[in-house]
């Protein structure tokens, strides 16, 4: 079978947004995914704004690849979310629509309970590159 790059994002948007408590919360629930290694937390502040960033890597038999998180108190239009995690994986499978498929299958079974167990969350999704907001360029 084919290895195909099968990203995918989650984006969250939290009841109440406490970003001291939510790092913690969001870490306990992403350390209990055995394929998550080398989480490590992350606090930046850049020009008057604050968030925390958990990092690490995925290791799956079809190639071990990034994992990022963002997790921030205010929302915008641009950003309406809490919580972004970009998970760069590759899925094996007949071809890119199945990989897909099972990277976004395999992000919902595994993340999405055990951030809702931790955290709660207005909405919660699990999105592919292209359907990730993107700002038109003239």
């Amino acid at each position: 079978m084919a290895k195909f790059r099968a990203d995918h994002y989650l984006t969250a948007e939290f009841e109440k947004a406490d970003a001291s408590t939510d790092t913690k919360r969001v870490l306990e629930a992403l350390q209990g995914i055995k394929e998550l290694k080398d989480l490590a937390v992350v606090s930046r502040k850049l020009e008057g704004k604050q968030w925390s960033e958990i990092l690490g890597r995925v290791d799956i038999p079809a190639g071990s690849r990034e994992f990022f998180a963002m997790i921030k108190k205010d929302t915008t239009p641009r950003e309406p979310y809490n919580l972004f995690i970009r998970i760069d994986i590759n899925q094996e499978a007949p071809d890119i629509g199945a990989a897909r498929a099972a990277a976004k299958g395999w992000i919902e079974s595994e993340f999405v309970p055990r951030i809702r167990a931790k955290i709660i969350v207005r909405s919660i999704r699990v999105l592919q590159p292209e359907e990730l907001y993107r700002p038109r360029i003239s």
